[in-house]
């Protein structure tokens, strides 16, 4: 697969249209992560209109993204730039592109959801310090949260936390690179057609673009139903 058929896949999957964006740049200033990146979300939709995929996956703004929809929000045309720079970071991880600091976050993260069924705040910055490599980072907050109960030093695991750790023992099967399929469509283009292409109308559009455009499946179906029989009635 060419890197303007993978871009193009995850544009898809995005359910983003790269010509929407006409550069207006409303993106870009409404974004709270904006300052640290080295590609705004206006650059990111930029790249993708001249195929430089490689620029967007080298970027640190697929990793420092809060998926908060400010973006979205405030674009005219609705353009969802969170869900195509997901489609990156899943792209960047199957080349074995990402952020040391990100890796070392979601892995920590991950792991204590797993021992207790929820995140404990004070381990999950401890152990991310420790294996980033930065153990006195925010030190000086430490005994102030300690007095006011914002951290609790004793991690608590909640009742049902081995079947949170199953979910995401399954998620986290899914998400592998073996489950990649045959043209390299990551798991989330899956998810978006529902496990399967067949979900996908004739025209290629995909459920989530249809709930833009307030067409639900049993609307479609319904009218698709209507149309062979009107055709069958002529």
């Amino acid at each position: 697969m060419t890197e303007h058929e993978t871009l193009l896949r995850m544009m898809d999957a995005a359910d983003v249209r790269q010509y929407d964006c006409y550069q207006c740049g409303k993106c870009s200033g409404g974004c709270p992560m904006a300052d640290s990146m080295d590609l705004k979300p206006r650059g990111v939709m930029r790249c993708a209109q001249v195929g430089s995929l490689l620029r967007i996956l080298n970027s640190n703004t697929i990793w420092l993204c809060t998926g908060c929809y400010a973006c979205v929000d405030r674009c005219p045309h609705d353009v969802n730039v969170p869900a195509l720079i997901e489609q990156a970071r899943y792209e960047a991880a199957r080349r074995g592109i990402a952020s040391r600091d990100s890796d070392v976050l979601n892995r920590t993260f991950i792991a204590n959801l797993k021992a207790f069924g929820r995140s404990n705040e004070m381990l999950l910055a401890g152990l991310y310090n420790i294996f980033a490599l930065k153990p006195f980072q925010d030190m000086a907050s430490l005994p102030h949260m300690l007095k006011k109960g914002l951290i609790k030093p004793v991690p608590a695991r909640i009742r049902g936390a081995s079947e949170v750790a199953e979910l995401i023992e399954r998620a986290e099967k899914w998400d592998s690179p073996a489950v990649y399929g045959p043209k390299g469509d990551s798991p989330a283009v899956y998810r978006a057609k529902g496990d399967s292409p067949a979900v996908y109308g004739p025209k290629g559009d995909s459920p989530e673009g249809n709930k833009r455009r307030g067409i639900n499946e049993g609307e479609r179906n319904e009218g698709e139903r209507n149309k062979g029989e009107r055709n069958e009635s002529e």
